[in-house]
């Protein structure tokens, strides 16, 4: 063999030897799972660079070679489209199988229920509380002008359009995301025979919900809400002030669990035994069943209605009727059962239990 050809075979070999060495490391690595030590929960921040995430996945047993990652990530044009949030790694996975959960945005997203009936004041503290999100930038975001304006609610507030259900949450901006996606689920949910409903018997889409938000606070059950919403409507009808318990409640700065005579005599704007009429808007969040009961509510011609002490009401036509419901249940001795596991002070306090008369 000549000199010449052994120097081409030589650099051949020098050239090509690495090549072959680096395909075979690089399909290795792109075909071999790598299990991290134990389970892992990466935060990316907005904003945060790939080589960062790369340094961090490695670091944390996730990936093996970084280099070869980010190479991947530049390959497949996806290095600046990674999502921000909390991404849980506990079992191997490949390289192309870690990028794709990167990519697509696989985090964590964590359960969060909204009860029926809650203000957004109280949403927000029970975010906090479960340790999802800050209270105070959830109720601020609530009344941020701007905000609403983008969600086209032309009110104060979201009291009333966050739709009481349960949400995936994931980690960062979750209290505008929330937001958003309860006031979406509230148009979807609030449909539209419902708001013509209300429309024929002379409400509003402003005004359904808030009446809507007085029958979730006042009936003792899902059953309840049609009769309720009945007593509220024929009251409306015939001028009657609704004197409901929980609409001077939302209006009390220093409630401290009891309506009192001062409570029931101060003209706030939500204060129905002063004010005629609905109040300014919704004084808490209302579900499906008593959004439709409002929009739906019985034939009954009941216009007063009072607690029994064991969630249910005694609904009554006249004022009579009313009276003598009052003092059974009111007025007179409860049975000791009744007085251990009372009705929450806010919700069934015997609402118009304390009207004497029917002037409006």
């Amino acid at each position: 063999m000549s000199n010449k050809k052994r120097i081409l075979l030589s650099t051949l070999a020098a050239v090509v030897l690495p090549l072959l060495v680096l395909a075979g490391d690089l399909a290795y690595f792109l075909s071999r799972p790598v299990q991290p030590p134990v389970e892992r929960i990466l935060t990316i921040a907005p904003g945060t660079g790939f080589v960062r995430i790369a340094r961090e996945l490695e670091e944390q047993g996730v990936i093996s070679r970084r280099h070869y990652f980010i190479g991947l990530a530049r390959f497949r044009q996806v290095q600046g489209r990674v999502h921000a949030g909390e991404y849980q790694f506990r079992v191997a996975a490949t390289p192309e199988e870690v990028l794709r959960r990167l990519v697509t945005g696989d985090v964590l997203r964590y359960p969060f229920t909204v009860p029926e009936g809650l203000t957004y004041t109280e949403i927000g503290a029970r975010l906090e509380r479960e340790g999802l999100g800050n209270a105070e930038a959830f109720n601020a975001l609530a009344r941020d002008k701007a905000l609403l304006e983008q969600l086209g609610i032309s009110t104060d507030s979201l009291e009333g359009y966050l739709f009481p259900e349960t949400y995936l949450l994931e980690r960062g901006d979750t209290e505008r995301r929330l937001i958003q996606a309860m006031v979406r689920e509230f148009r979807r949910r609030a449909l539209p025979e419902w708001q013509l409903a209300a429309q024929a018997r002379g409400l509003g889409p402003h005004q359904w919900v808030t009446l809507a938000s007085i029958v979730q606070k006042e009936a003792g059950s899902v059953q309840e809400m049609p009769v309720v919403a009945a007593v509220f409507h024929n009251r409306l009808k015939k001028g009657m002030r609704l004197q409901a318990d929980p609409t001077v409640i939302y209006g009390v700065a220093d409630y401290g669990g009891r309506i009192t005579r001062r409570h029931l005599n101060d003209p706030h704007p939500y204060n129905t035994y002063v004010i005629p009429g609905l109040p300014p808007g919704p004084i808490a969040n209302p579900g499906a069943a008593a959004l439709e009961a409002t929009a739906f509510p019985s034939a009954d011609d009941y216009l007063y209605f009072v607690a029994r002490g064991d969630g249910s009401h005694v609904f009554s036509r006249t004022l009579d009727e009313h009276n003598r419901a009052v003092r059974r249940y009111i007025l007179s001795p409860r049975p000791a059962a009744t007085q251990q596991n009372p009705a929450p002070a806010n919700q069934d306090a015997g609402v118009l239990s304390r009207e004497t008369n029917t002037n409006p």
